[in-house]
């Protein structure tokens, strides 16, 4: 995944957070295609780790939690297919601190 894609994220969430104010969850724009993109790198890592069979559909809901200890935190709640075919919800939380994603976090929000 390139630096863009980083930055686009880092760009939308630092200025919702600076409007909304540091500390509080801040909606992220779904339509976003990068964090479209980051919700497809969520599920594939997750993949990667698990082979469970989830397959992204797209992400439905997005938040920032900007956290001074913890850094920045995405929350990415996402629909998706699950290994038998049958529509599932998930949220992913992803570390944007160091420059590149950490998946910290995929579970199902059924």
């Amino acid at each position: 995944m390139g630096n863009s894609l980083l930055f686009a994220v880092a760009i939308v969430v630092i200025y919702a957070t600076a409007v909304v104010g540091a500390g509080s969850c801040v909606p992220i724009d779904i339509n976003n295609p990068d964090v479209q993109r980051l919700g497809r790198w969520a599920v594939a890592e997750h993949e990667n780790q698990v082979q469970d069979g989830i397959k992204f559909n797209k992400v439905v809901r997005a938040e920032s939690d900007d956290d001074l200890e913890l850094g920045l935190l995405l929350h990415l709640f996402i629909d998706a297919t699950n290994g038998d075919g049958k529509d599932a919800k998930y949220e992913a939380v992803v570390d944007q601190i160091r420059g590149k994603p950490d998946l910290l976090d995929f579970k199902s929000v059924n």
